[in-house]
C-alpha cells in the first residue's frame, strides 16, 4: 500500500473464513466485528466509533446493563463533542442509547 515500496510482493495466501479460524466458538456478531476491525485495507476498516456502535455491544446499551458483579457500568456514553464531530447523526443515535442522553453532562 505504500507507494515507496512497490517492488515488494507478498506471497499469495488463501484467506481463511473467520468461522474456521475461531471454530464456531464465537457469536456471529463477534466474528463480524473482528472481520470489520481486521480488514487489510485501511479504507475498508471500521472506525473506532463504528466499532463501538456495532451490534456486538448492544447489551451494553440496555438501560439495565450492569457488570457481572451487579455493579453499575462505568460511564460508557460520555463522548466529547470532538470525539463525535466526525460521526453521522445516525451513528450517534446508534452509539448513544436514548436513556443515556439525559444522563450525559456533555450532551
Amino acid at each position: 500500500m505504500n507507494p515507496n515500496y512497490t517492488e515488494f510482493k507478498f506471497p499469495p495466501i488463501k484467506a481463511q473464513p473467520w468461522h474456521k479460524v475461531f471454530y464456531q466458538r464465537m457469536p456471529p456478531e463477534a466474528m463480524d466485528l473482528v472481520s470489520r476491525l481486521l480488514q487489510y485495507s485501511p479504507n475498508l476498516r471500521c472506525t473506532a466509533l463504528e466499532a463501538c456502535a456495532h451490534p456486538f455491544f448492544d447489551d451494553l446499551r440496555l438501560p439495565n446493563a450492569c457488570l457481572p458483579n451487579s455493579q453499575p457500568l462505568p460511564p460508557l456514553f460520555d463522548f466529547t463533542p470532538q470525539e463525535l464531530a466526525s460521526a453521522s447523526p445516525e451513528l450517534c443515535q446508534r452509539l448513544i442509547p436514548e436513556h443515556a442522553i439525559s444522563k450525559s453532562p456533555k450532551q
